[in-house]
C-alpha cells in the first residue's frame, strides 16, 4: 500500500477519487491518526455515498475513540447503502459490527 504522503501526493492530481480517499483513510488509521481517518473516510461517503466499507470502517474507528451513538448512526447509514446497493456481504458486515458496538 502506498504511504500518507504518496496518498496525499494522488490527492492533488484527483481531490474527487474515493479510492484515494479509502487507501488514506486506512493508512492514517493503521499509523493510529484516527481523527484523520474519520475525516477521510467522511470524503469517501461523500464522494460515493455507496461505497459500504468506508461506513464499515467509520463506524469502527469511531467506536474505537468511545463515540458510540456517531458509530452506530454511521453504521446504520452505512446498511442502508448496502441494502440500496444490495451488497449482502457489506450488509451483513456492518450488521455484525452494529451489533459489536456497546
Amino acid at each position: 500500500m502506498p504511504s500518507i504522503a504518496q496518498l496525499e501526493k494522488l490527492l492533488t492530481i484527483d481531490p474527487e477519487d474515493p479510492f484515494v480517499h479509502y487507501g488514506l483513510a486506512q493508512e492514517l488509521a493503521k499509523s493510529g491518526e484516527l481523527d484523520r481517518a474519520i475525516e477521510s473516510y467522511s470524503k469517501v461517503i461523500e464522494l460515493d455515498p455507496n461505497y459500504c466499507y468506508a461506513y464499515y470502517f467509520k463506524g469502527q474507528t469511531l467506536d474505537q475513540l468511545g463515540k458510540q451513538a456517531e458509530a452506530k448512526s454511521i453504521i446504520a447509514e452505512g446498511i442502508e447503502a448496502a441494502k440500496q446497493v444490495q451488497d449482502g456481504k457489506a450488509l451483513s458486515e456492518l450488521s455484525t459490527l452494529l451489533q459489536s458496538v456497546t
